[in-house]
């Protein structure tokens, strides 16, 4: 009995060892790590945290968005379409100051649609997110932090502003807006940017 038992272990520890020495992930190990590193940026240390610093399982779910990625077609927006979303998120900016909470939520849907009239499909937010960060990781970053804000502005805890959580929102909201279509303003950080949205924003 006990010989069969260490026949067991030593059949699944010479399994386990193929299987990391031969997995693609494994195979190419640093390298194909500081290149993900590289591209993904924050969403890559976002996923890396949920997985328990766990480089390698974040390897192979990066991986499999770029392969479902892969299989997407992305189109560029058309004129009509760009004009359109363009002149939804202007009403959106407008409607902040009677109503900041609903611009917000205005705001992120219109990511949302962007999203699905590039190619992105929709019906699972965090899917679609997913997939749309193999091509603006820095961008989703920027979105990720806007809806953080946004669901912070709705916790009402003592000291919180809201009405300043919920603009902050709108200018993360933004990157990732312009990001997606095209728009060539400058980063978040950028001082230009924050004192010209802010400015559209009071």
């Amino acid at each position: 009995m006990g010989l069969i038992v260490a026949v067991i272990i030593v059949v699944v520890l010479a399994a386990a060892l193929y299987l990391v020495r031969f997995s693609p992930w494994s195979r190419h190990g640093g390298g194909d790590r500081q290149r993900m590193r590289r591209k993904y940026g924050r969403e890559y240390d976002r996923l890396l945290a949920q997985k328990g610093e766990d480089h390698d399982a974040v390897g192979q779910e990066l991986a499999q968005r770029e392969q479902d990625r892969a299989a997407l077609e992305i189109k560029p927006l058309t004129g009509d379409e760009r004009a359109r979303l363009a002149s939804a998120w202007q009403a959106a900016e407008t409607g902040f100051v009677d109503d900041p909470g609903s611009a917000a939520r205005n705001a992120e849907q219109i990511v949302g649609e962007t999203l699905a009239k590039l190619g992105y499909p929709a019906g699972d937010a965090e899917r679609q997110l997913a997939l749309a960060s193999v091509d603006h990781a820095d961008g989703l970053s920027e979105f990720r932090d806007g809806h953080e804000l946004l669901t912070r502005s709705h916790s009402a805890a003592p000291g919180v502003d809201s009405t300043e959580q919920l603009r902050q929102a709108m200018l993360h909201f933004r990157v990732f807006f312009d990001d997606l279509t095209g728009d060539s303003r400058k980063g978040i950080g950028s001082t230009d940017k924050r004192h010209t949205d802010r400015k559209a924003l009071v």
